[in-house]
This record gives structure tokens, C-alpha cells and sequence, in this order.
């Protein structure tokens, strides 16, 4: 009975559903009462206080309220997944239930049985959590004109009292129209009072859930902003309430990437700024999802530059690490190529060729700035080695260093370049290219990270 998101919360139903759920409560007691009615007009003797001429005329009742009722039923069902209103339905439902309270505190007596009571309440809790505030107003003003009228006519001697019995248990009864005596106003009052009541317990809770609902929506929209400004991993050990996660520092093995395009600037300035959006939209929408796809931690965007990063705050073991990142940087170049020929198809002289540098190596991790702002990364010696092979390599190419070689030469081809010297590091560096064909798109899944 509930919609695509299966929720039990009514206030999330469709308006459909609300109808379809009244209507089933309604159509379940209209069972329940001709299964009562069957066994009072087969075992009479069993059942003396029933007044048998009137048996006929609620059997008719219920049953043509019940098919109505069904029929409603069938309609919601049909429509359950419509979210916009449709009245021509959802007041007929209202109507309907109104006529069942009528119908039957008028059967049973008000004031007699607590049958009445306790029907009204039920009623209208139910009415109040699946229809809106204006269908209530309209079914309790209903409701209480035909109850009171059902009541003053009695009074008055018009219509019997609680005609489904002989006789009632109350010296109220038939015999004694004095409906209005004092112990029946304390009655009514104390009904009254509950009504209020449970209008206000609802009502209440209704809102809440109303805020509740509002606030939800504006939390999934701000995860949704913050996700395009922070790593995905950030924004679900955020959501997660795992902050520590974050804040921390720690030393950790990474496998660090960093990408940047060859000759951005004279590219930037040889081609018109149009084609320059298309093209850098293009370029950074493709290395996201890539990245994405491969589990790593997007750390920023410097320009036409990417650092990004494998080991934190998710990870799996540095082999994995170092095997995801040069696939996901082989992914990448093939992906460039392809970018190529469209931009090309476009009328784009004019594009972009990327380099890739990776290296692993111990770095220090975690949330670093001042109080105010933030930025989770990855700072030391192997960060600068990471952007400094990048520096050294070719457009169209993919370097490693011997240390992420020695974790992936089992599982991708690679070869040895030179060894080299870099600024901020002793010793000579052995430098490796990553070798690969634009026309081979096998890309083993990557492993799923944990927390580490």
C-alpha cells in the first residue's frame, strides 16, 4: 500500500494511498459487521436484544456502504502511485466515512453503548492521520451536524433510539426520550474534551512529522552539495558520524597521483573561451567519474592540475592501492583519447593531452588548516615526488616510481625509463612508464575499500 519508497509513514503516502488505506479499515469492518449481523439473523434466540425488523435495513446499509467503500478501494489501489491530488476521489472518501460514523452511532445509540465512543474516536485519529486538515474540519462538521440532529430527533420523538435494539440498557432508552439530562451533557463534554485532544496529539505529530520530512530534504541536498565539494569517502564518514576519521593525523603508505595538461595556458589562450568551458568541463566531469569508479580520494582541483590519492581515509592493503591508481590512470589516458576525437569531431583543433606521474610512499594524512577552514590531504616528501614525476612526463604517458612499480610489475607491463634526479630527494629516483594500448579496455573491477 505504500509507494516505490515503501515507507509506513502515512504522511509520505500519495493521496491515493491514504483513500486506499481508509477505505480498507472501512471495508474490513463492513465484513466484520455483516459476519455479527449473519449470526444474530441465524441464531436469534442467542442474541434477544437485537430488534429483528431493523436487521434488514443495516444489512442493506452496510453492505451497499461496503460495496461503495470496495469500489474506492479498487480506484486507490489503481492510482496509488499518483502524487498530485485528486479530489473526485479523495472526498467521496471523506463522505463516505462521515456517513459510517452517522450511520452507525444513530444504529447503536450515543449514549447507550460505548460502542459510539469508541468508534468516533477511532474514526477520528484515523481521519486525522490519513486526510488533511480542511477534509477533517469538513467531516467533523458533518459528522457532528447528523450526530446531533440524530440525537435531537430522538429527543424530539421523530426517529427511534438506537434502533438495531429491543430494549436498552439505559433508562434513556426508547421508552425515555430525555437524551439531554445532565449525566448525558457530562458525557458529551467528556467526549468532546477526548476529541480535542486527539485533535491535538495528532495534529501535533503531524507537523513534527511535516518538519521532520522538510529537514530530511534539505539534508539530502546539502549532502548532495557537499559530496561536489569534498571526496565522496569525506562525505560518507561525515554523514556516518565518523569524525575522528577526519580529524585525526596519521602517518600512512599512499599511492599519490597527479595529473595535469600539457601546455594548458597556450591551449587556454589559442582557443575561443566557449570551447575552452566545453573542453575543460568535459576533461574534469571524465577524470571524476574515473576516479570515482576506481574508489579514490579526489584531494583538489589546482587549475588544470588533480591530486588525488589511494589509502585513506578508505583502504585495502598498498598493493591494491598502487594497482587501482595505474589502472585508473590508464583509464584516464584512454579516456583522453577518445575525448580527443570528439572535440575533434566538434571543430576543435586545438585539445588537451594530459601527464601522469604516481608514486608510493609514507605521508602524513588528515584534516590540516586552522579552525575556521579545513582541507583533508596528504602533505611530505612523497606528495613532491608524486608532482614532480608528473613534471618529468610525457603528454599522452603514464610515469611510476620504483616504489609503485615494485607493488604492480606482476599484473601491469611497465619499463624502465632512467633514473632520475629530483629536487627535495638524495638519492636518484628509478622512473618507470606505464605501458598500455588505447585499444585495450579491459579494466579489472577495483577492490572494495574499508576503513581503515
Amino acid at each position: 500500500m505504500v509507494g516505490p519508497a515503501s515507507s509506513f509513514n502515512p504522511l509520505v503516502w500519495t493521496p491515493a494511498q491514504r483513500c486506499l488505506a481508509a477505505t480498507s479499515i472501512n471495508v474490513a469492518f463492513a465484513v466484520l459487521y455483516l459476519a455479527v449481523y449473519a449470526y444474530v439473523l441465524w441464531f436469534p434466540e442467542a442474541n434477544p436484544e437485537v430488534h429483528p425488523d431493523f436487521l434488514p435495513t443495516a444489512i442493506a446499509t452496510v453492505l451497499s456502504t461496503g460495496l461503495i467503500m470496495a469500489a474506492l478501494m479498487g480506484i486507490g489501489y489503481r492510482l496509488r502511485y499518483r502524487t498530485e491530488r485528486i479530489p473526485w476521489l479523495q472526498w467521496p472518501t471523506v463522505l463516505l466515512c462521515t456517513w459510517v460514523v452517522v450511520f452507525s452511532t444513530y444504529f447503536y445509540g450515543f449514549f447507550t453503548h460505548l460502542y459510539a465512543g469508541v468508534a468516533l474516536v477511532g474514526a477520528w485519529m484515523v481521519g486525522l492521520t490519513l486526510f488533511t486538515h480542511r477534509e477533517m474540519m469538513v467531516n467533523l462538521a458533518l459528522s457532528t451536524l447528523g450526530t446531533t440532529a440524530c440525537i435531537a430527533f430522538a429527543h424530539l420523538g421523530w426517529i427511534p433510539y438506537a434502533p438495531f435494539f429491543r430494549t436498552t440498557a439505559s433508562s434513556i432508552g426508547q421508552t425515555n426520550p430525555g437524551l439531554f439530562q445532565p449525566m448525558n451533557g457530562v458525557t458529551m463534554l467528556l467526549f468532546v474534551s477526548v476529541l480535542g485532544f486527539t485533535y491535538f496529539i495528532i495534529t501535533r505529530w503531524k507537523q513534527r512529522e511535516s518538519d521532520l520530512i522538510e529537514m530530511g530534504d534539505r539534508l539530502a541536498q546539502a549532502n548532495e552539495l557537499v559530496s561536489r565539494f569534498v571526496a565522496v569517502q569525506l562525505s560518507d564518514q561525515i554523514r556516518s558520524g565518523n569524525h575522528e576519521v577526519l580529524t585525526r593525523h596519521e602517518r600512512r603508505k599512499l599511492t599519490l597521483f597527479f595529473s595535469d595538461i600539457e601546455k594548458f595556458s597556450e591551449t587556454a589562450d589559442a582557443i575561443e573561451p566557449e570551447d575552452l568551458s566545453r573542453l575543460l568541463n568535459d576533461y574534469l566531469t571524465e577524470m571524476t567519474r574515473i576516479a570515482h569508479r576506481f574508489g579514490a580520494t579526489i584531494d583538489k582541483f589546482v587549475g588544470d592540475a588533480i591530486m588525488i590519492f589511494f589509502g585513506a581515509p578508505d583502504a585495502t592493503d598498498d598493493r591494491d592501492h598502487a594497482l587501482r591508481a595505474v589502472r585508473m590512470a590508464i583509464e584516464m589516458q584512454r579516456s583522453m583519447h577518445t575525448l580527443r576525437q570528439k572535440w575533434a569531431a566538434l571543430g576543435i583543433a586545438r585539445t588537451f593531452h594530459i601527464r601522469i606521474g604516481i608514486n608510493t610512499g609514507l605521508t602524513s594524512v588528515g584534516a590540516f588548516g586552522s579552525p575556521q577552514r579545513l582541507e583533508y590531504t596528504a602533505i611530505g616528501r612523497h606528495v613532491n615526488l608524486a608532482a614532480r614525476i608528473q613534471a618529468h612526463c610525457l603528454p599522452d604517458k603514464v610515469l611510476i616510481s620504483q616504489a609503485t612499480w615494485a607493488l604492480v610489475h606482476h599484473d601491469i607491463d611497465c619499463m624502465l625509463l632512467d633514473e632520475r634526479q629530483f629536487r627535495g630527494h638524495r638519492d636518484p629516483v628509478r622512473v618507470y612508464e606505464v605501458l598500455f594500448s588505447y585499444d585495450d579496455k579491459e579494466s579489472p573491477a577495483p577492490a572494495t575499500p574499508h576503513c581503515g
